[in-house]
């Protein structure tokens, strides 16, 4: 009978630098990754995504691994994935791979979080908080004219939700991510994309993660899922939800 993929271990040993990203995370509800992905791949990540969104004429586009080969790296891009089980711990599984393509023209986004649960401020039995957790690879340079991604710092601990529309926060904070950079924010923190008043397109793609034991919003049914479910290393199966029960 075939081992299930589950790691040995719940946390990683923390870098020194590692512990300081944590940390701010854990404060902040967001984490801005230098150098997550370099510039060849950010040139093979537009073309995928050009020729994707061409295809399919749809803004936001679900199962993104399962579009092009050029997006599977970002499975376990180290980088952020090393990150992402800083934070979250070993077992991790993909919640959504998308991909958002926001063209000219369009408006002011309104708050939202990410998760549809409350913030309890003791946490949970097991204190698995933050339960999610969402990155954003951004493929164009981001400015005032095509529209930062907004965010509240420290709303992640709100015990309400975000107010309707987009009125302003004093503390909020707009992030002007450049090309080879992500950013990674808990899925409970206010955020969202400023209007784009350029005439370009702005083009993101989405990795979320979350705890394993959550369920998650893809079906894992596409080639790629099922190749990775088969032959992927156990890290990789888990990601594609091979263990489908505790």
């Amino acid at each position: 009978m075939e081992k299930p993929p589950y790691p040995q271990h719940l946390n990683l040993d923390l870098t020194p630098e590692l512990a300081r990203d944590v940390a701010f995370f854990r404060k902040w509800g967001y984490l801005v990754v230098d150098d997550a992905i370099d510039q060849q791949q950010v040139r093979s990540l537009r073309a995928a995504l050009n020729k994707t969104f061409k295809r399919r004429g749809e803004q936001f586009i679900h199962q993104l691994l399962e579009e092009d080969k050029r997006f599977e790296f970002l499975l376990d891009n180290a980088p952020v994935f090393t990150r992402m089980q800083a934070i979250l711990g070993t077992c991790v599984q993909l919640h959504s791979a998308t991909a958002r393509v926001t063209e000219p023209g369009q408006e002011d986004q309104n708050w939202h979080r990410d998760v549809p649960w409350p913030v309890d401020p003791d946490g949970t039995p097991y204190g698995a908080l933050p339960g999610q957790i969402n990155c954003g690879y951004y493929l164009d340079e981001l400015t005032g004219d095509n529209g930062a991604i907004v965010i509240v710092p420290g709303s992640h601990r709100a015990l309400f939700r975000p107010p309707e529309g987009h009125p302003r926060f004093p503390e909020e904070q707009r992030v002007m991510a450049r090309p080879g950079q992500a950013v990674m924010f808990d899925g409970c923190l206010y955020h969202r994309g400023a209007a784009n008043n350029s005439k370009k397109t702005r083009r993101v793609c989405l990795m979320c993660y979350q705890t394993a034991w959550m369920k998650s919003r893809e079906p894992f049914d596409g080639p790629f899922a099922q190749k990775i479910r088969a032959k992927g290393t156990d890290q990789q199966k888990m990601l594609m939800g091979a263990i489908e029960r505790w």
